[in-house]
C-alpha cells in the first residue's frame, strides 16, 4: 500500500539532482522526461517543484508536452534513482501525485523559485521567476534499496560513471595516425602528472618531451643496439631480432610525441642507514608510476591515446645521452602519444574477487 513519503524518502530526494517525470496525454499515451527539481513545503505538505527554464526549445515553454499533459491529466509519477556499479547500493524513490502549474504570484511560487535557485546555480542567470512552476503535491511513495543502500551516504566529488569511463577506457596504443598533437594537451597531461602523490611532496620526477622527427629517430637508433644485444642474449633468431627492432623503430618514429618520464632523486631525504635510503628511492619509483597514470588518464580524457613502454629502464644511460639529459635524471619509460591508428587489443582484467586477498 502506498504511503506518504518518509523522512528518509525526502532526504533521498533532496540529495539528488535529476529525476524523471512521467505524464500522459488525454488519451493515456505516456511520456517520460528528465527534469531538474527541488523539494519545498507548500501549504504544509512536501511538494516537488520544477522550473520552466530558458533552454532553447521550439515551442513556448507553456506549450511543452509535459505541461499539456498535466492540464489534461494531473496524475503523474516522479522517479528518482541511484545507479551504482555496486548493485547492492542501488536505490530509488517513486512518487505519485497530482501536478499543477503555479502561476507567478501564486502561493508557493516564490518559495519554489528560491529553493530551485539555491540548488542549481545555473538558474541565477535565468528569469525563471517570470514563468509558472510545475508543482507536484498529494504525494505517495514507494521505494527500493539494495542491501547496502541504507548505509551512510558519501557524496561523490565527481560523476562516477564518467570517472569509470576514463579509467576503463584508457588503452595501450602502439600505432598512431599522422596527425599533430596540440601542445596544450601535452602540457595539460604533464600538469596532471604533477598532482600525483609523492614522498614528502617532493615530486621526484621530471619529463622530457621528444617531438622533432629527427630526435625521435635518433632516440630509436640509440636504443636499438642495446635491445639487439639483449634479444640475441635471449637466443632470438636473427630474423626475429630484426623484425622486432624494425617494429620498435616504427613505433617510436610514428608517434607524434614521445614523453620520457625520469626519476629525479636530488630533493629526497638522506639517511645514514641504507635500508631507509633504499625505501626512500622505492617511494620515489612508486610515485613516478602514480604520476604516469595521471598523465595517461589526462591524455585519454583529452581525446588522445598513449602507449607506455619501459625500454629506457634497460638502457637509461643510452637514453640520457641521446637526449642530452642531466646526470641527475634517470629515464624510466617512454610514453608515445597521438591519435590511435587502430583499436588496440585489450587484455582481460582479473575479477575483483582475485584482486582482494584479505578483508577483515
Amino acid at each position: 500500500m502506498r504511503q506518504p513519503p518518509t523522512a528518509d524518502d525526502l532526504a533521498f530526494l533532496r540529495d539528488r539532482r535529476v529525476g524523471h517525470l512521467a505524464t500522459a496525454d488525454a488519451t493515456g499515451r505516456p511520456a517520460v522526461v528528465p527534469i531538474c527539481y527541488a523539494l519545498v513545503e507548500i501549504e504544509g505538505e512536501p511538494t516537488i517543484v520544477s522550473a520552466l527554464d530558458e533552454k532553447p526549445k521550439r515551442v513556448d515553454p507553456r506549450e511543452l508536452a509535459r505541461i499539456r499533459h498535466i492540464r489534461a491529466r494531473p496524475a503523474v509519477t516522479f522517479l528518482v534513482d541511484d545507479y551504482q556499479e555496486d548493485w547492492s547500493r542501488l536505490a530509488f524513490v517513486q512518487l505519485r501525485g497530482n501536478a499543477r502549474l503555479l502561476d507567478v504570484n501564486a502561493p508557493g511560487h516564490a518559495a519554489a523559485i528560491a529553493v530551485l535557485r539555491a540548488k542549481y546555480p545555473q538558474y541565477a542567470r535565468m528569469a525563471i521567476e517570470t514563468r509558472p512552476v510545475i508543482a507536484i503535491g498529494s504525494l505517495t511513495a514507494t521505494r527500493w534499496r539494495g542491501e547496502s543502500a541504507g548505509e551512510e551516504r558519501v557524496e561523490p566529488r565527481v560523476d562516477g560513471v564518467e570517472l569509470a569511463s576514463v579509467v576503463r577506457g584508457r588503452r595501450s596504443v602502439r600505432a598512431f595516425r599522422e596527425r599533430p598533437v596540440p601542445r596544450h594537451l601535452i602540457e595539460q597531461a604533464i600538469a596532471a602528472a604533477g598532482w600525483a602523490p609523492s614522498p614528502h611532496g617532493r615530486q621526484p620526477w621530471r619529463f622530457a618531451i621528444v617531438e622533432a622527427a629527427e630526435r625521435r629517430a635518433a632516440l630509436a637508433e640509440a636504443m636499438a643496439a642495446t635491445w639487439q644485444a639483449q634479444l640475441e642474449l635471449d637466443g632470438q633468431s636473427a630474423e626475429v631480432v630484426q623484425a622486432r627492432l624494425a617494429g620498435s623503430r616504427r613505433r617510436l618514429q610514428q608517434a607524434p610525441v614521445l614523453i620520457v618520464p625520469c626519476l629525479y632523486l636530488d630533493d629526497l631525504d638522506r639517511y645514514p642507514d641504507p635500508d631507509r635510503q633504499v625505501a626512500e628511492a622505492t617511494m620515489a619509483v612508486q610515485s613516478l608510476g602514480a604520476a604516469i597514470q595521471n598523465l595517461l588518464l589526462s591524455v585519454y580524457a583529452s581525446g588522445l591515446d598513449a602507449g607506455w613502454m619501459c625500454a629506457p629502464l634497460f638502457c637509461p644511460e643510452v637514453v640520457r645521452a641521446a637526449l642530452n639529459l642531466a646526470e641527475s635524471l634517470t629515464p624510466h619509460a617512454l610514453i608515445a602519444v597521438g591519435h590511435a591508428a587502430k583499436e588496440p587489443v585489450r587484455r582481460p582484467r582479473l575479477p575483483l574477487t582475485d584482486l582482494i586477498v584479505d578483508w577483515q
